[in-house]
């Protein structure tokens, strides 16, 4: 990422993103549950470096799709600031 949208980025990761959760508090909570209990039955069965290793590449498909949509987003409001 350029160091200015990586700039941006961070900022709005730090200061805007949360606000957007709201909509969806509900559904969020119900999927960390969800989560949280697959995790650990995959543990209790013995599989507790595959679920780890699970967890640690759904994160980082978070943080690429949270990159995707800050910059689509972006690339709209300056298309719209142009209009």
């Amino acid at each position: 990422m350029e160091p200015l949208l990586e700039a941006l980025y961070n900022y709005a990761l730090k200061y805007r993103f949360d606000g957007y959760f709201l909509p969806d508090e509900d559904e969020r909570r119900e999927n960390e549950t969800m989560v949280r209990l697959a995790r650990e039955e995959l543990s209790a069965n013995g599989l507790g470096d595959a679920a780890e290793r699970l967890e640690d590449g759904l994160m980082v498909l978070r943080h690429l799709d949270r990159q995707s949509a800050f910059r689509a987003g972006l690339a709209i409001g300056m298309d719209l600031h142009r209009l």
